[in-house]
């Protein structure tokens, strides 16, 4: 974007009354798909910061974002975990199209991270779970060396989802507020 550009923006936003702050935080916390984001979160008794922040993290609200480990769509999902997913729920086999859209992808994220929640007893741990995968996650929880008691993770030993833990409960706090607004 050209300079010119970010001044038209930054006089746009004094005249309607944003700060500096609030103008950083529309760029690095935008917010789609709310509708979307909220119904899945609280059909699955999670909460909707929870969500659009796992969302930001992974993909910054590009829907048709796809990784180099092929993670799929706004919530970044694995096409044999949303079908894992959908044969837990007795639901069809979807394709890798479909999991471009972002209502498929919002709700089989949503339903994977309530599955990683009921399993682990630990929103930090599912989140951690969520980025390493379940079986890394297991090995870190029954080494002794990273969880007393088999649940929590005191320390996260990859720097990348310790990381990754750390921008969604950040993220977490800055979507409250939009949320409870």
């Amino acid at each position: 974007m050209k300079i010119g550009a970010w001044i038209l923006i930054f006089f746009s936003c004094l005249a309607f009354g944003l700060s500096a702050y609030n103008l950083f935080n529309v760029f690095t916390h935008p917010l789609k798909f709310e509708t979307e984001i909220v119904e899945c979160a609280l059909h699955y008794d999670l909460t909707p910061e929870l969500i659009a922040s796992v969302i930001n993290v992974e993909s910054s609200f590009k829907e048709h974002s796809k990784s180099n480990k092929d993670a799929i769509g706004l919530m970044q999902i694995k096409l044999t975990t949303a079908n894992y997913m959908n044969e837990l729920n007795k639901e069809k086999i979807i394709t890798e199209s479909e999991l471009f859209n972002p209502t498929v992808n919002i709700n089989l994220g949503c339903q994977y991270i309530k599955y990683l929640i009921d399993k682990f007893e630990n929103v930090e741990t599912a989140l951690a779970s969520y980025n390493a995968g379940e079986t890394r996650v297991r090995s870190w929880l029954n080494t002794g060396i990273y969880s007393t008691d088999g649940k929590t993770l005191m320390y996260i030993p990859f720097e990348e989802t310790r990381n990754y833990v750390e921008k969604i409960n950040k993220n977490v706090k800055y979507y409250k507020k939009i949320f409870n607004s």
